[in-house]
């Protein structure tokens, strides 16, 4: 009975849904990350999960922009066999002297109406997760350097600007295209390898900038990394605090082109307790934030023009799972701020209702400085120190709260 009336909830949300008119904003080089978002993560496009109208209308969406810059677009199809989906990759873009090219990607599916098996974190609930921050902001970020790169006929290596769909059915859009480079359709150039991708910058989640703390992933994917890292965050001023991670592992689309040996740039403002939520809305985005992280970007990419034979591919180590998304045998129950805005610890966003933290009494902004014998500096430290417990562990937890040092013991 449960069952039936869920989906007849779910197919009134969604009439009542598609009966909402949504009008594209304006295209062109004055359509902002505020316009972008507000579009993307409006009701009417319905959580844009892969094969649906909502789907569709962002897809086109994205097309218009991309042919507004001059970009050259194109929609790459693509079936995703589990659910037998039918979407696309979006992408447009500029020929540079090497014949080369970047890649500045964003997925902008998300979970439609949510429900069992969506990856919701409220898989009880059918209402439209609109995905403003995850991930909305990232084409925004997206189109914000299309615009400023449109015009450029100086640039060593190419760009290629992507919207991929599906990423959140384990991102397969990505996966599609590095898999399928031979089939794109590309300003001054037939036909590419992945030898012929210098980088890929991934944009998944910028819509949440605090204290100007972003995480920047695949810091150890290339020798070059230093150089370049010091060099855009000098021509920014250091505008921004970077907590640098070096795995070119990760939940996002940046994890398809690492493994082909490309090197890879992961920004993120990190998660909040809306992540895969309805609540992920379009009136919790810092657009300013949006601004600020895609300005950094395009400084790196800028950045890596200046190595003409490309950048030298390195390797790193892969981490057990994900912070954010999961992947761990247990869990504390608890969403980190992997942004880095503390020094010697990690600091707690979220204490989720119900779980092993919260019943052992710890709370929202808790400082993790300790996990059994092993002292958490960072978000790494936190992984691996994740990576050693199992189910049924009593976990000794040692946290700052207001600067007073308290331990709890959490059973897992």
């Amino acid at each position: 009975m449960k069952r039936i009336l869920l989906a007849g909830a779910a197919l009134a949300l969604c009439v009542m849904v598609n009966a909402q008119e949504i009008k594209s904003p304006k295209l062109g080089k004055r359509l902002s990350s505020q316009q972008v978002v507000e579009y993307l993560a409006h009701d009417a496009l319905q959580g844009r999960d892969g094969g649906t109208r909502g789907d569709t209308l962002a897809s086109d969406f994205i097309l218009g922009q991309l042919e507004k810059l001059g970009l050259n677009p194109h929609k790459h199809p693509f079936t995703v066999k589990r659910g037998n989906i039918n979407t696309f990759n979006v992408y447009g873009s500029i020929p540079g002297r090497s014949g080369k090219y970047i890649v500045v990607g964003a997925h902008y599916d998300h979970l439609g109406m949510g429900g069992q098996g969506s990856g919701s974190r409220r898989p009880d609930t059918l209402a439209v997760h609109n995905g403003a921050d995850d991930n909305a902001s990232g084409v925004a970020g997206v189109l914000h350097l299309a615009k400023h790169f449109a015009k450029r006929k100086d640039l060593q290596h190419g760009i290629i600007f992507a919207a991929f769909g599906a990423e959140e059915r384990g991102i397969v859009g990505s996966k599609n295209m590095v898999e399928n480079l031979h089939e794109l359709e590309l300003s001054g150039r037939k036909w590419v390898s992945v030898n012929d991708i210098v980088a890929m910058v991934n944009f998944d989640m910028i819509g949440r900038l605090r204290g100007k703390a972003i995480t920047l992933g695949g810091t150890g994917t290339a020798k070059e990394m230093d150089a370049i890292i010091a060099g855009a965050s000098h021509r920014m001023g250091n505008a921004l605090k970077v907590t640098r991670s070096e795995q070119g592992h990760g939940p996002s689309d940046h994890s398809a082109f690492y493994a082909k040996n490309i090197p890879v740039f992961y920004l993120t403002t990190g998660g909040t307790e809306d992540y895969h939520t309805p609540d992920d809305d379009s009136h919790k985005i810092n657009f300013g934030g949006i601004d600020s992280v895609a300005t950094f970007a395009a400084l790196l990419v800028e950045q890596v023009q200046g190595y003409p034979e490309g950048l030298t591919f390195t390797e790193t180590a892969a981490p057990a799972a994900s912070p954010m998304r999961g992947g761990f045998k247990v869990s504390l129950g608890l969403m980190p701020d992997v942004t880095g805005q503390v020094e010697n610890g990690l600091r707690t966003e979220i204490i989720v209702k119900g779980k092993p933290a919260y019943k052992a009494g710890m709370k929202n902004g808790d400082v993790i400085i300790q996990v059994n014998d092993i002292a958490i500096k960072d978000i790494q430290v936190y992984m691996q120190a994740l990576g050693t417990l199992k189910k049924g562990d009593l976990v000794k937890v040692k946290v700052l709260r207001e600067g007073k040092e308290m331990q709890f013991d959490v059973q897992l």
